[in-house]
């Protein structure tokens, strides 16, 4: 924490106080207003409150203010390591308030200190722990070369996981937007012997520019970024949040690896879905005791900030902070299948690998991996995937007759597979058998079965755009 920080902090409540949501009976200010003359020039859609309006508020944030500290001196923020299947005891947290390292359960005992606006905290996994059946030392292993292949198109630059920042945010809704902020921030990286996750905590709503600032400082030297959904949720929310602030994102020109994409090609044939708690206790067969469910979490912090306190929080906190080393773990899991040594006779994670490398263009490495999928007995839409992708290899050598034999095999009736099939299709009538009639008979096949088809609303639209485009181009070729 920097010397002016305090300071900091009074001049952000008084310039700001106006973001704190009004309430109708809040007690009288915990001290006397600022006076009109010590404080900064307010926009001009706010100079034209009256003076009785903006001493209220100046109120109402200060005893927002007052009861957060107030709340804190309740609130014990602690590790809370307890044993959640056969791996966690291999992985000993401990807590660094200071320089040196306290054992985790009795971390806990002194709470944040009073009269700041965030908190900040720093858990030290060593190395040479394991975690899901990965050794975090191979963090310091991996070669930027060997991480580009994680990343969802070849052009994009690996990352370096031993610089590297696994980040990993708390917010106060799932919307976006302007009005949704971070309000813990997490990041884990390497550093000497350990893996370090430091969590920031917004303690009331007029310390988030601090709070940043921190954050900023901390990622300094710090090139990449590693996320899970972090290009579509978590860097967007914080870069909003600290151009609001005018605070510089270090971020901005940072090499990323979003391990949504890669984890959902690479293991979602075998499992459910690819969320990250589902491949923490399927794939990394670690089991949490009691952990919070994340729809429950931006609840818990408004009533926190509401009443002062709140015994879940320090399950929220222990939810990021896992969530953050789970990060690090599947990173080098995944890194596993992109190996060349790597072996399994299972068929859907020769198809996962498979249809990974095949989506980046690496065809050498995919179709045999295909291939050794599709005879180990791959079923259902995995097959179905698999006998597209193979067919598209055929078609890109010239053999549309073993193409067309690959895609007659899908076999799901109301699927993208199937889609994707009568697309195929009528452009092998369309360009290669010059019959657009046919051709035309084939969309029109694919928009009466889209409606049965289960996706995503957008996908949907996207799919209904380019059939309803390809027939009515076949209907003005057929005038």
């Amino acid at each position: 924490m920097t010397a002016d920080r305090s300071t900091l902090a009074e001049r952000l409540r008084r310039s700001r106080a106006r973001i704190v949501p009004a309430g109708q009976d809040s007690p009288a200010p915990a001290r006397p207003p600022v006076p009109e003359a010590e404080q900064p020039p307010l926009p001009a859609a706010v100079e034209r409150t009256s003076g009785d309006d903006k001493t209220a508020r100046l109120a109402r944030a200060r005893e927002l203010i007052r009861r957060t500290e107030r709340g804190w001196k309740e609130l014990r923020v602690g590790p809370a390591v307890a044993d959640s299947g056969p791996e966690r005891p291999a992985l000993r947290e401990t807590r660094a308030d200071t320089e040196e390292a306290v054992p985790g359960p009795e971390a806990g005992d002194a709470p944040p200190r009073s009269g700041e606006p965030f908190s900040r905290e720093d858990h030290d996994f060593p190395l040479a722990s394991r975690y899901g059946g990965a050794s975090l030392l191979r963090l310091l292993e991996v070669s930027e070369e060997a991480a580009a292949r994680l990343q969802i198109r070849p052009e994009e630059p690996g990352v370096d996981l031993s610089r590297a920042l696994f980040l990993d945010t708390e917010t106060s809704g799932l919307a976006g937007g302007t009005g949704t902020f971070a309000f813990l921030i997490g990041v884990g990286f390497v550093e000497e012997d350990r893996f370090r996750v430091t969590q920031f905590l917004l303690r009331n709503p007029l310390g988030e520019a601090a709070m940043l600032e921190e954050l900023a400082v901390l990622a300094t030297g710090s090139r990449d970024l590693v996320t899970y959904n972090g290009g579509s949720f978590d860097l967007p929310l914080l870069e909003t949040r600290f151009a609001l602030n005018g605070v510089a994102s270090p971020f901005r020109n940072a090499r990323h690896l979003d391990l949504l994409h890669p984890a959902r090609r690479l293991f979602k044939p075998r499992h459910d879905n690819a969320r990250l708690s589902t491949l923490e206790r399927e794939l990394l067969e670690v089991e949490r005791d009691d952990d919070i469910p994340g729809d429950r979490i931006p609840q818990v912090f408004f009533d926190f900030l509401r009443y002062g306190h709140h015994p879940a929080m320090e399950s929220v906190l222990s939810h990021n902070r896992y969530d953050i080393v789970t990060l690090a773990a599947l990173a080098l899991r995944a890194l596993e299948r992109m190996g060349e040594d790597w072996h399994s006779d299972d068929p859907a994670d020769l198809h996962g690998a498979g249809h990974h490398f095949w989506r980046r263009g690496d065809s050498e490495v995919a179709v045999p991996l295909l291939e050794r999928a599709l005879s180990a007995g791959l079923s259902g839409r995995n097959r179905d995937r698999c006998l597209l992708d193979l067919g598209e290899r055929r078609k890109q050598l010239g053999d549309w007759s073993g193409a067309i034999e690959l895609w007659s095999r899908v076999e799901l009736v109301d699927s993208r597979e199937r889609l994707d099939v009568l697309v195929w299709f009528a452009k092998h009538e369309e360009h290669q058998r010059k019959d657009p009639a046919r051709a035309l008979t084939h969309v029109e096949d694919a928009l009466e079965r889209l409606p049965r088809t289960e996706m995503g609303q957008e996908t949907s639209r996207r799919y209904r755009k380019e059939l309803e485009r390809r027939a009515a181009r076949l209907h003005k070729s057929l005038d």
